[in-house]
């Protein structure tokens, strides 16, 4: 029983020794804690301080960018030392700043300014200045030098200038003199010149005697000259009777020939031309309606027989409400039916890809034709292709003022554009 009073005697005492210490901790945690406070507190009037005056040396140093830039008038950008990386600058820039000058340019500046005066290579401004200064008392004292030269020049004029006078008075005397000398020579010249007429009277008296042996040249120049024209006559009439003759073959508003069988949906056909028409296999027609001058598409005879052809269809501009229909007309304007109605062509111009020369003149003669490479008497057909370039090379000279041309208006040989016929003589 005793012991247990003196167990509930202690219990009260324990919890008062518990509280105790809970106090003491408490009141030590608050004194580490307005410790702490205070020294946060003055780290942090430190930290405002060096924000201070860090802002105002930034203010100060963006005036003095300014000023200097206003003073130097040389508007650049300036990204730090190429040695340093742009993560130590934190990527800064002066951008928003002005006056910020490139010293890289402001040396090259400095540098061109002292070449041009002369300068050897200087250090700085001050360098510079102080050489450029040192120049001009050198130029100054070379004007004063100059000065002195000149006052020693102008007494050397004044002493010519008496000189001179004196000169003047012996030319007077020297000019009567030469004034009798010049008599004598007008009298010689009068005497010369009576000799000369004489002697021009001779010449013009060659020159009659020459005019009359041009004359005579003349004459037998114009009696050449007939007998060339008799042979261009004889050569216009040989032309006349083979443009007769062309005459005869079928014009090109003609048809050549038509379509025998067409089936639609199918991209072959027959036409009425064989082996006989002299038809060659790769000649390309023109299909039209005979009702319509418009062309409805076109046919390229891929196998000749006798008295037909097979052709393969292209090009058709309406298949469904115009297609290529039995009776059809074709139509090439370098084809003829039959051998005696070949033509022989000549090109005249510039032809370009993939119609050149050579390209050009198998195609022809593929159809059955002759090309020639010069203009002349029995020539049917020219075909005209573009301006040809002038000697020169800076530009073009039109066909029609070339002399193969003339040739052929004159001996009245028919002309075909290239492109009336680029679409029949495809390669």
């Amino acid at each position: 029983m005793q012991s247990r009073q003196n167990g509930a005697a202690h219990v009260p005492i324990m919890f008062f020794l518990i509280l105790l210490v809970m106090f003491f901790g408490a009141l030590a945690f608050a004194y580490v804690s307005a410790d702490s406070s205070t020294n946060l507190r003055t780290d942090n009037a430190t930290l405002r301080a060096a924000v201070k005056a860090m802002k105002g040396k930034e203010l100060l140093l963006a005036h003095y960018i300014e000023d200097l830039g206003t003073v130097l008038q040389l508007p650049g950008k300036y990204t730090g030392r190429p040695e340093v990386a742009a993560e130590v600058y934190e990527n800064s820039s002066l951008d928003g700043i002005m006056g910020v000058a490139d010293p890289k340019e402001l040396k090259a500046k400095l540098d061109t300014f002292g070449a041009s005066l002369g300068l050897s290579s200087t250090r700085g401004l001050e360098d510079l200045f102080a050489a450029a200064v040192n120049q001009k008392a050198a130029l100054d004292k070379r004007v004063a030098d100059i000065s002195t030269e000149r006052d020693a020049a102008l007494a050397t004029k004044n002493a010519t200038d008496t000189k001179f006078s004196e000169a003047t008075t012996a030319h007077s005397r020297a000019s009567n003199e030469m004034r009798q000398t010049l008599e004598q020579t007008r009298a010689d010249f009068d005497s010369g010149k009576r000799e000369l007429e004489s002697r021009i009277g001779l010449l013009q008296q060659n020159v009659r005697d020459r005019d009359t042996q041009i004359a005579e040249e003349k004459e037998s120049r114009t009696s050449e000259r007939k007998s060339m024209q008799n042979q261009i006559g004889k050569l216009q009439m040989h032309n006349t009777a083979l443009v007769d003759k062309d005459k005869m073959r079928v014009p090109p508003s003609v048809a050549d020939g038509s379509i025998l069988v067409a089936k639609s949906g199918l991209n072959s056909a027959f036409i009425n031309l064989g082996k006989k028409d002299m038809l060659q296999p790769g000649t390309i027609f023109q299909i039209k309606n005979l009702n319509s001058s418009a062309v409805k598409g076109y046919a390229t005879v891929t196998r000749v027989e006798e008295t037909r052809a097979e052709v393969s269809l292209s090009g058709i501009v309406d298949a469904v409400g115009d297609p290529v229909r039995d009776g059809d007309a074709i139509y090439n304007d370098l084809y003829s039916p039959g051998q005696s109605s070949k033509r022989t062509i000549y090109l005249l111009g510039r032809f370009s890809y993939p119609y050149h020369k050579p390209q050009l003149t198998q195609l022809l003669e593929n159809l059955g034709n002759r090309v020639v490479a010069k203009m002349g008497p029995g020539i049917d057909t020219v075909i005209l292709g573009d301006d040809a370039i002038n000697e020169a090379g800076d530009g073009f000279t039109k066909v029609e003022e070339s002399e193969e041309y003339k040739a052929a208006t004159m001996l009245g040989v028919e002309f075909v554009p290239m492109r009336k016929i680029r679409d029949i003589v495809k390669p």
